[in-house]
């Protein structure tokens, strides 16, 4: 049987191939701008990675569909998984399935049109002219290889992982507070991306303090990052930062 970090590591490459080609397509994603957020996202703020078992990209909502352009992209091997256009934004899920030493995994990369869309109706982020205009380009490391991606502002990307608060979005919250500290102008900015701006508080108060302040959220961590660097003082120190936020 094939070790579970053998497998990351072939999905990894496999995402890499991928991305390489839409790249390609979308002469270095300028064309339409396409910007990297979700897991691959995180290595341009702090200096660990985790593995991903998919990777996500989101485009400003233009006057026609680019999930449309996007889809005359895709190679013969990668099939539409689901494709969702409202009036506002739009959702692109691809699947490409590999093998390796007789197991069958799939892969999958995310296109979001207009809004990031979490869970709720309330976990809403729009992707606006300054989302666009203020991501920046970062070389990552995906699979063996680097490619050049635009990842969003750091303080668009921390407050897209707060509205999300699932449990890797927050062992990166922790990472990204304790890394990089809470980012400037959030109150200002939430209330221009955030349809319901209250989200983002109460995620904080009743998703994410909480669970970093679990007992079990080091060993957590560390398992996800492969890393013994986050200490109980560092834990500490990031929650007294977000609590004194709020």
């Amino acid at each position: 049987m094939p070790k579970p970090i053998d497998l990351m590591k072939i999905r990894e490459q496999r995402i890499y191939e991928i991305i390489e080609l839409i790249s390609q397509k979308s002469k270095s994603f300028t064309k339409p701008k396409i910007i990297t957020i979700g897991g691959y996202g995180l290595r341009a703020f702090i200096p660990f990675s985790r593995y991903t078992r998919d990777c996500d990209f989101v485009l400003k909502k233009e006057d026609s569909w680019n999930l449309d352009k996007i889809k005359t992209w895709l190679p013969k091997d990668v099939s539409i998984e689901a494709l969702k256009k409202e009036q506002d934004h739009g959702f692109l899920r691809v699947i490409k399935p590999i093998k390796f030493q007789r197991r069958s995994i799939k892969l999958a990369i995310d296109f979001m049109e207009g809004q990031i869309r979490s869970r709720t109706k309330e976990e809403i982020i729009q992707i606006d002219e300054e989302f666009i205009n203020n991501s920046t380009r970062a070389k990552l490391l995906i699979g063996e290889s680097e490619i050049n991606l635009y990842v969003p502002s750091y303080l668009d990307y921390f407050i897209l992982k707060v509205v999300s608060a699932r449990p890797s979005d927050i062992r990166d919250i922790a990472s990204l507070v304790w890394k990089n500290d809470i980012p400037k102008g959030i109150k200002k900015r939430i209330k221009k991306i955030l349809p319901y701006p209250k989200t983002f508080h109460e995620n904080l108060k009743n998703r994410i303090i909480p669970d970093i302040t679990d007992d079990r959220f080091i060993h957590s961590w560390r398992g996800t990052f492969i890393s013994t660097k986050f200490t109980d003082d560092d834990k500490n120190e990031v929650l007294k930062k977000l609590k004194n936020f709020l």
